[in-house]
């Protein structure tokens, strides 16, 4: 019989979630290229959107862009970070919550596919362009003015040379970059034991921000999407899990790691020796407790009918006993006779 699933924490097993998240991967990637919308229809959602930052005194993306121009250096680096780590981190952390953060993993798991189908909504419904991409706005292509330094195409954000034409262009909303970046910088910051590292998981939003604007690839009201779609993701997983949990016990299968029943391990190496142990456990309990009631009723069985209160001295045939026992308030009692008179 094939299990899908560990039986020390009722996580999927290592091969069920890389078959699931690669799918996954390859669907976002293939629904992503083909959700490029029209071209007029994105171009007036980007001006809208710079007509609307502008009234709201947050078009700052300009003057971030012209001055990473002039950092050459520091305009490469953010060229690698923009075009690696949204591909990197985000499945890093995923492998870390599977295997030291077990308890989380699953709504982790589930708020980041969560986010991803919400965006790929986004990417549908409102194709956007990005400011690189405004004619006569004044923003420059980061990315293609320094494509010879990568791998990068020098027509598209990201995109490896010679597979520009097959990406969307106009995903520009939400950010999926400050969505996922978000999630890894709260993940990190939450559950990460070394104070370094919770510091850069509080750094690595700010920083992923930093990026896209600078290297005119999102809007402001971009990355507050992508933070709305994260949000909404949570909401959805939340839901998700609830749903999953009631069929697990409506159908008796065994609850999954962050359902387990109060008093079981938590990061149990073997699931049937902990059973095994409890087991154990619980049949010497039962033992010590029929001693117990057995010595109970040996002790009841040799004390007199009166109980400890009126517990007399056992008699000993060889000694006399007093002719009367006189209590305070009591009447005497008839005289005790030893040995009895025929």
């Amino acid at each position: 019989m094939v299990h899908i699933r560990r039986r020390s924490d009722g996580l999927p097993v290592v091969w069920v979630e890389v078959v699931m998240i690669v799918v996954f991967y390859y669907t976002y990637t293939a629904t992503r290229s083909v959700a490029g919308g029209s071209v007029h229809n994105a171009l007036a959602v980007g001006w809208d959107i710079m007509r609307i930052q502008a009234d709201l005194h947050l078009d700052i993306e300009l003057g971030l862009n012209h001055w990473l121009q002039g950092v050459p250096a520091l305009a490469v680096a953010c060229c690698y970070y923009y075009a690696t780590l949204h591909f990197i981190v985000t499945p890093a952390v995923l492998v870390w919550l599977y295997r030291k953060r077990a308890r989380s993993y699953l709504a982790a798991r589930w708020t980041i596919v969560c986010t991803t189908v919400i965006s790929l909504t986004g990417f549908f419904l409102v194709p956007t362009a990005p400011p690189r991409l405004l004619p006569s706005a004044g923003f420059i292509d980061t990315m293609a003015s320094f494509h010879n330094w990568g791998w990068w195409a020098g027509d598209s954000s990201a995109a490896p040379k010679g597979l520009g034409g097959i990406t969307n262009q106009f995903a520009a909303m939400p950010s999926l970059h400050c969505a996922w970046a978000l999630w890894c910088g709260w993940n990190i910051a939450r559950l990460a034991r070394h104070r370094v590292t919770r510091v850069l998981g509080v750094l690595y939003p700010g920083a992923t921000i930093f990026v896209v604007m600078a290297t005119a690839n999102h809007y402001v009201l971009d990355v507050l999407g992508g933070w709305f779609a994260l949000g909404l993701g949570a909401v959805a997983a939340a839901v998700v899990m609830r749903l999953a949990h009631g069929q697990r016990r409506s159908s008796g299968r065994p609850t999954g790691h962050g359902d387990q029943p109060a008093g079981r391990p938590a990061d149990r190496g073997d699931g049937q020796e902990g059973q095994e142990g409890q087991e154990a456990q619980a049949a010497q309990a039962a033992q010590a407790e029929q001693q117990e009631q057995k010595e109970e009723q040996e002790e009841q069985a040799d004390e007199p009918a009166g109980g400890a209160a009126d517990r007399c001295p056992r008699q000993q045939p060889h000694l006399p006993q007093p002719a009367a026992i006189v209590r305070a308030g009591v009447p005497a009692r008839p005289a005790l006779v030893w040995p009895p008179r025929g």
